[in-house]
C-alpha cells in the first residue's frame, strides 16, 4: 500500500494532494443497504438484529474475499454508512461523551474499517438517513427524534400506508408523508416535541451535531491520538431535504448553520478531517424555485435550472478552505421514473443531456472552492431486462443498466470527479434484492456474484505527478487516455489498469516518456512523465501495432506527435 495514513492528504483548492505533491483521485463504493437495518452495520448476517465483536470477526473472515475484490477492482475508498440511531439510541444527557451503546457500536465499525484499510481502502464516515426513520420506511433517526404530538402520532407499521418498508417509491415520503415532514422540519428548526419521550423544545439537531463531533473524537483518540489512518472525513447528513421550508432560506441559513456547527465540533478534535457537505436533496431533480412545498413536475430538463443556494461568499469559502468537500449525488430522475413502470429510457439522449448537467454539478463545487466528490450514483439491476438505444442511434441496443452505468462513469472521467458508486452490498438476495425497499443497485448480486463490474473497473490515475487534464476510457475499444498538465513532481504517477478484465492480461502503452514500472499483482503502473514537458500523455490500448486515432479525444490526437514511446506489458 502506497500510503500509511489518509491523514497524509491535504486539500489544495479543488484537489486532494499527497505529501509528495501528487494529485489524488478516489474511486470507490458505498457500503450500503445492510447498514440501514439492525444492527446498522454493512457486515452482519441478514438474520441478526445484533452482533458481538466475536461474531463480527467471524463474519469478516467469511466476507474477506469480497473486500479483497474491491481492491482488485481498483477501488481505493469506501463511503461507510453509520446510523445515528445506533450511536445515540436514547437522548444523551451528556453530549461531551458518547453513550456506552455508541462506543460499543463504533468499536464494531472500527473493526470493519480495520479490514478495509488492510486492503488499501480509505473511508468516508457517512451519517446516513432516508426519510428519517424505519417506521416511515426509511432509516437513520433514533426513535426519540421522531416528532410526535397530539396531531402527529407514531405510525403502526402494520396499518400505516406510509410505513411500507418494501416501497421502491419510498422517496415520495418527503412530499406526501406529513409525519416525515414534521419530523424533519422539527430537526432542521432544532425544536423537537416527542410526547412519548417527554421532550418539548428539545435541541434535536444539536444532538446530531455533537454526536458527529464525539464520533470524530472516538476515531481521533485511536493510535495515541494520531487518529485512524483509514478515515478521510465525515459526512454529517445524507441528502438533506427542506420538506416544505423555503429552499433558498433552507440552504443559505439552516444548512449553512448546520455545517458550520458540525465543522466546529470536528475541529475541537481533528483539524485534518474533511467535512463532506451536501446541498439540498432535490437540487438536481426539480427546478430551483423559491417554493418547494409541493411535489413539482416536470423534472429538470434544462441544466440551467440546477441551482444550489449554499453560500459562495468569501467568508464561506475561507471557512472550508482546508477541509471542505462538495458531496453531491446524481440519479437521472426520468430514467428512474420510467423504470418504475418497466419502461426503458433512451441513453442516446442522455449522451447529449448529461454533460451539460455534470458541468453544472462540478461548477457548484468549484465556485465554492470545494473538492467535487460524487458520493452517490448508480442504477438498478432490475434494468437487466430493459434495452435502450445507444450511440449510434438505432444501430446498437444494449441493456439499460450497462448503458446507464457506462455513461455515468464517462461523466466521472470527463469531469475528473472523485466518486463512490451506490452500492456494494454483501447480502443481496433474489427475493429481497438489496434488502431495503426492494432496491437492486448492488454490484454484487445474489450469492455475491459480481454484476457488470467490467464497467466499474476502469483505468484511472490514483496519484498523478501533475494536474490531470484529461481522463478518457472507451469501454468498447478499451482505449484509455491520461493527460497531465504542468511540470511533474519527482514521484511517479500511479495508474490502476484492470488488465485481467479489459486487456486479456496484456496491453500496450504509448507515452510522451519512456519510464515505466508495471506491477501485475496489484495492477498498478508507475509512470514518470517527462519533467521538461508541460503536457504529458499516456495511452493504454490492447496489443496492436498502431493506434486508431479516430477513437481518441482531440487533445490526445494533438499530442500524438510527442507520444513516441511504446511498450507492451503483461503478466
Amino acid at each position: 500500500m502506497e500510503y500509511i495514513s489518509a491523514r497524509d492528504f491535504a486539500k489544495d483548492g479543488i484537489w486532494f494532494r499527497d505529501t509528495q505533491g501528487r494529485f489524488v483521485l478516489f474511486r470507490g463504493v458505498n457500503f450500503a443497504s445492510r447498514s440501514k437495518l439492525p444492527p446498522y452495520l454493512p457486515i452482519s448476517p441478514l438474520r441478526s438484529k445484533g452482533i458481538t465483536s466475536q461474531e463480527l470477526k467471524t463474519e469478516l473472515r467469511i466476507i474477506e474475499p469480497e473486500i479483497k475484490r474491491l481492491a482488485e477492482l481498483g477501488f481505493n475508498i469506501v463511503r461507510l454508512l453509520v446510523i445515528w440511531k445506533a450511536i445515540e439510541p436514547r437522548p444523551n444527557p451528556n453530549l461531551d461523551h458518547l453513550l456506552s451503546e455508541g462506543e460499543n457500536y463504533l468499536n464494531l465499525v472500527k473493526e470493519i474499517i480495520d479490514m478495509l484499510y488492510s486492503y488499501g481502502l480509505f473511508v468516508i464516515i457517512d451519517f446516513h438517513q432516508d426519510i428519517a426513520h424505519e417506521v416511515y420506511g426509511g432509516d437513520g433517526f433514533p426513535d426519540w427524534a421522531l416528532a410526535i404530538d397530539e396531531f402527529h402520532v407514531k405510525p403502526i407499521l402494520l396499518f400505516n400506508p406510509f410505513s411500507n418498508i418494501k416501497a421502491r417509491d419510498w422517496a415520495v415520503g418527503y412530499y406526501l408523508n406529513y409525519l416525515v415532514r414534521n419530523t424533519l422540519e422539527s430537526f432542521w428548526k432544532n425544536n423537537l416535541k416527542n410526547i412519548e419521550e417527554g421532550l418539548e423544545g428539545y435541541p434535536v439537531r444539536t444532538h446530531l451535531e455533537k454526536t458527529v463531533g464525539q464520533t470524530v473524537k472516538f476515531f481521533k483518540d485511536l493510535n495515541d491520538g494520531k487518529g485512524h489512518p483509514a478515515i478521510l472525513g465525515f459526512s454529517p447528513f445524507n441528502e438533506p431535504h427542506p420538506v416544505g421550508l423555503e429552499k433558498q432560506f433552507f440552504e443559505q441559513n439552516i444548512l449553512k448553520e448546520f455545517y458550520s456547527n458540525v465543522l466546529k465540533e470536528i475541529n475541537k478534535f481533528d483539524h485534518k478531517a474533511f467535512i463532506f457537505i451536501e446541498p439540498r436533496l432535490e437540487w438536481t431533480v426539480y427546478p430551483a424555485t423559491d417554493s418547494g412545498i409541493e411535489l413539482q413536475f416536470p423534472f429538470i430538463r434544462d441544466p440551467e435550472q440546477i441551482h444550489t443556494w449554499l453560500p459562495t461568499d468569501s467568508k464561506f469559502i475561507e471557512q472550508y478552505k482546508s477541509q471542505g468537500i462538495f458531496s453531491f449525488h446524481y440519479y437521472d430522475p426520468w430514467t428512474i421514473s420510467y423504470a418504475l413502470f418497466n419502461v426503458a429510457d433512451n441513453m442516446h439522449n442522455k449522451q447529449k443531456e448529461w454533460p451539460k448537467i455534470f458541468i453544472k454539478l462540478r461548477e457548484a463545487a468549484i465556485s465554492r472552492g470545494l473538492v467535487p466528490f460524487l458520493t452517490e450514483f448508480g442504477g438498478s439491476h432490475d434494468w437487466d431486462e430493459l434495452y435502450t438505444d445507444i450511440e449510434p442511434r438505432d444501430t446498437y441496443q444494449t441493456k439499460q443498466i450497462r448503458a446507464y452505468m457506462d455513461l455515468q462513469y464517462q461523466q466521472v472521467e470527463t469531469y475528473l470527479l472523485n466518486s463512490t458508486y451506490w452500492n456494494y452490498d454483501l447480502y443481496n438476495t433474489v427475493d429481497q434484492k438489496d434488502n431495503w425497499n426492494l432496491e437492486n443497485f448492488s454490484l454484487l448480486g445474489p450469492e455475491r456474484k459480481p454484476r457488470h463490474i467490467d464497467i466499474a473497473a476502469r483505468p484511472y490515475p490514483q496519484y498523478s505527478s501533475a494536474e490531470p487534464q484529461l481522463l478518457f476510457f472507451d469501454l468498447k475499444s478499451k482505449y484509455c487516455v491520461i493527460v497531465l498538465k504542468g511540470l511533474a513532481v519527482e514521484a511517479p504517477t500511479l495508474i490502476y489498469i484492470p488488465y485481467k478484465i479489459h486487456y486479456n492480461q496484456a496491453f500496450k502503452v504509448w507515452s510522451t516518456s519512456n519510464n515505466f514500472e508495471w506491477n501485475s499483482e496489484n495492477q498498478v503502473m508507475r509512470w514518470w512523465p517527462d519533467r521538461n514537458e508541460t503536457l504529458n500523455q499516456i495511452v493504454i490500448t490492447p496489443i496492436s501495432n498502431k493506434i486508431d486515432t479516430s477513437i481518441l479525444p482531440q487533445l490526445s490526437k494533438d499530442l500524438m506527435n510527442k507520444t513516441s514511446f511504446r511498450q507492451e506489458f503483461g503478466s
